[in-house]
């Protein structure tokens, strides 16, 4: 048995040898499966070489088509032999294999002429923009009193109700419900967007948890401080690292306020993890204490001791800025050492699919991801930059990022 791959003009070639049954269709599965994670949107699979196929194998294949459609990426089945051919045919799904199913399929991956779509090369990746909205913007808030984490000292008073409606972009420090008793041992990291929400509570279980907005129903987040922001966005920002070299969260950040125009905006993006650095809170900072002391920090705080996440979809939320205003300089901070801008993110990890390619729509895109669940955890995007034992920052390798421009945030 043998599986090898070569490269064509338009597409990748694996070529099979043998017989394609359980078990050998599992292995076929994992290659196609790594070269569709590599960013490949374009698979066909040699059978010429292939004695037999089994049933298992079939739905394999079939499954690999769905997996490739879904994405508008196109697969299929090259010079079948013909005991494949024969069961092929005899199955029905030949000509969705091996003849006009995959012409179509191959059509539709073939993305539309856009005239506004931008290319340009930073930092040795490849970044796409394409122009949504002219004079879009977010309106910014931050609510709360972020110097109270440094106690672990939030009251009732602090705590305040932020709904998760769909135009709003949210992160901060909460817990589902409606007021601060109903948060009290669960207060977390969390994000909010398009109307859809996922937290990492401190109640000893760190199993985090997610809601989504369904008809008249709009989730609420008990938010000790946060930062939220409403609007529109002007600009969505593909991006992928070259050779396979993972890009700088930073970099792409940098990348999207160049692009977008703008010295402060916020941000969602969906991509695929090359590993996050960041940090979780243990413990609801309600009770007291001295949160950033040590050796009282470990009590407090989970730090990312290397990249965590790799090969899953993340789903970032946050907001940046080359020049921040008064109101968002209590909660931006140094993104890393290499550049100037400032800012606020968390991340939530799910399990890996691939991203379409091309232009994509915010809402559909996000919620499809937190549809399908396998939600990992939530953390509070941070750079280690220490000069020996410092884990860097987190990186990524391919995805989407819509930009809205901030004109101004406001204290809540």
């Amino acid at each position: 048995m043998e599986i090898v791959r070569r490269e064509q003009d338009s597409f990748l070639e694996v070529i099979f040898e043998g017989r394609l049954d359980g078990y050998w269709a599992e292995h076929l599965a994992t290659s196609v499966g790594e070269a569709m994670h590599e960013g490949r949107h374009a698979v066909r699979v040699n059978l010429a070489k292939a004695s037999y196929i089994s049933s298992a194998g079939i739905g394999v294949l079939v499954k690999l088509y769905q997996q490739f459609a879904a994405v508008n990426g196109s697969f299929g089945v090259l010079d079948p032999s013909a005991a494949v051919k024969k069961v092929l045919d005899l199955v029905g799904v030949a000509g969705i294999l091996t003849g006009s199913g995959m012409a179509k399929a191959t059509a539709a991956a073939a993305p539309a002429a856009e005239p506004a779509i931008e290319r340009r090369e930073i930092a040795g990746a490849a970044f796409e923009i394409h122009r949504l909205r002219d004079n879009a913007e977010l309106i910014c808030r931050v609510a709360g009193d972020p110097s109270a984490l440094t106690r672990a000292a939030f009251t009732a008073e602090q705590c305040r109700a932020v709904q998760v409606t769909e135009n709003r972009i949210a992160i901060g420090l909460g817990a589902f419900g409606d007021d601060f008793e109903q948060g009290r041992d669960r207060f977390g990291e969390f994000l909010a967007v398009a109307g859809a929400a996922a937290c990492q509570p401190t109640d000893g279980t760190n199993v985090p948890d997610y809601m989504t907005s369904s008809g008249s129903f709009v989730p609420k987040v008990a938010t000790l401080y946060g930062v939220y922001c409403d609007g529109a966005y002007s600009k969505l920002v593909r991006f992928e690292s070259a050779a396979g070299a993972p890009v700088a969260f930073s970099t792409v950040i940098d990348a999207c306020l160049e692009t977008a125009g703008t010295r402060t905006a916020g941000f969602v993006m969906v991509a695929e993890s090359a590993g996050l650095m960041g940090a979780t809170l243990k413990r609801p900072p309600v009770s007291g204490g001295g949160l950033f002391q040590f050796p009282e920090i470990r009590k407090w705080l989970n730090f990312s001791p290397e990249r965590c996440h790799t090969r899953a979809l993340v789903v970032i939320v946050g907001v940046a800025s080359a020049s921040a205003p008064a109101a968002l300089e209590p909660v931006v901070r140094s993104l890393a050492k290499r550049t100037k801008t400032a800012g606020h993110f968390h991340a939530a990890a799910f399990g890996y699919r691939p991203l379409q390619k091309g232009k994509l729509d915010m809402r559909n895109t996000v919620r499809a991801v937190f549809e399908a669940g396998g939600l990992q955890g939530v953390l509070h995007l941070l750079a280690d930059d220490r000069e020996i034992a410092g884990g860097g920052e987190s990186e990524l390798l391919r995805g989407a990022c819509w930009v809205g421009p901030i004109r101004g945030a406001e204290k809540e």
